[in-house]
């Protein structure tokens, strides 16, 4: 053990009886506080995107694949990718699957009057996981049956159109310049809780446009490609692109939902902010500490330097105090933030308007390596801050603060 070590030891065990003894109890709360209220932002943060991020690639899968066309009449262009082209594309980086799907827009009626709805088309092999997750009653529709007029809707249509599973839903579509209406059989009512989306979306089977449009079995409006990690869509969505020929384009879910992903971009922002605040909070409850028990201590410090101690030591026997302040507040920061998040998280205790926030409740997702960051960070940078205080140890004089005993 060093001296500068021991001496800090003892004067922190002979704290007990000092003035600055509710001070340092004061600023260690203080800083717990902060650590606290650092990583639950964190935790909040990263509970949004992933819960974001997961319901609106449940919807739209990560990338779209479409034919490079300027059509913009009501009936997409159809296309269809070869043997090769799939293979290209499930060979890229982080790909997980590759589906197909027509997209159609259609009109429905309802005692209010009349209201626009997107119907996606699917086949087998649709990942169906988001929807069974969302599912509020009935069943999901049978997908392998091209013939089947099964159909998905939202809980918000179903309380428009004053439909309940079982049902049936006429929709009309406008096609080659007339109107043509086709029935629906409902087997089941989702809630995701993102309104652009229940509003309007009703997932059926991709056979009823195909034998709607008159095309064969194999061609769609486009193909969704879902991936293993939402880290790797500039990496992927960069392979796909340089894998497909020039007829064929490709889109993002950044892309296709730019508003949303600008949302998320300020909540970053809103997370950085309160970081630096509460870093700031920390700073300076550390240095005001520090300089209390610096002016306390005087004539100990100035004893201390008659008996030849330079003041480097005496320097470091200061800081020992200070880290161990900020180290015993940093645990106790960990616990009630880690507390905070497991509580929340078990049992959505802060609720959150579900049609602002697309969620029910406030989101959290302990993260240990963003736990770590925010740890180390505090460490470093309030130890680095301490510096400047520690600076005044100098300037006790001996002689001076020896007298005043």
């Amino acid at each position: 053990m060093n001296f500068e070590f021991f001496i800090a030891k003892r004067l922190l065990k002979e704290e007990n009886s000092s003035f600055s003894k509710p001070i340092v109890r004061i600023a260690t709360l203080s800083i717990a506080l902060s650590i606290a209220v650092m990583i639950v932002s964190v935790a909040v943060l990263g509970g949004f995107k992933k819960q974001i991020r997961e319901k609106i690639t449940g919807f739209t899968s990560h990338i779209h694949i479409s034919p490079f066309s300027l059509n913009n009449s009501s009936q997409a262009d159809t296309f269809s990718l070869t043997e090769e082209e799939k293979k290209a594309i499930l060979s890229c980086k982080g790909v997980k699957s590759l589906s197909p799907y027509i997209m159609q827009a259609g009109v429905v009626k309802s005692d209010e009057g009349f209201h626009g709805i997107v119907i996606k088309g699917v086949e087998k092999g649709f990942d169906t996981s988001f929807f069974k997750q969302n599912l509020c009653s009935g069943r999901l529709p049978d997908f392998s049956n091209h013939s089947s007029n099964e159909a998905l809707i939202s809980k918000t249509l179903a309380n428009k159109l004053n439909i309940k599973t079982d049902d049936k839903l006429k929709v009309y579509f406008y096609i080659d310049m007339s109107y043509r209406v086709r029935p629906f059989k409902v087997v089941g009512i989702y809630e995701t809780g993102l309104g652009d989306y229940d509003n309007k979306f009703v997932i059926s089977n991709a056979g009823i446009f195909q034998k709607l449009y008159g095309i064969s079995s194999d061609q769609y409006s486009g193909y969704e490609v879902c991936l293993d990690d939402f880290s790797l869509l500039q990496t992927a969505s960069t392979e796909i692109y340089n894998a497909l020929p020039q007829d064929k384009t490709i889109s993002t879910i950044e892309e296709l939902e730019p508003g949303l992903f600008s949302w998320l971009g300020l909540l970053d922002t809103n997370v950085i902010l309160i970081i630096i605040v509460m870093t700031l909070v920390t700073i300076i409850t550390a240095s005001s500490t520090l300089l209390i028990m610096v002016f306390e201590q005087s004539s100990f410090i100035g004893l201390l330097k008659s008996f030849g101690t330079k003041t480097a030591s005496i320097v470091k026997i200061y800081l020992y105090k200070a880290a161990y302040i900020v180290c015993k507040a940093m645990i106790i920061g960990n616990v009630v933030a880690v507390g905070v998040v497991s509580i929340q998280s078990k049992y959505h205790l802060i609720k959150l308007n579900q049609e602002d926030y697309y969620l029910d409740s406030v989101p959290m997702e302990l993260n240990v390596a963003n736990i770590l960051a925010v740890n180390l960070a505090v460490v470093v940078i309030s130890m680095t801050a301490l510096l400047i205080p520690a600076r005044s140890i100098g300037k006790v004089s001996p002689v001076v603060n020896i007298r005043k005993d």
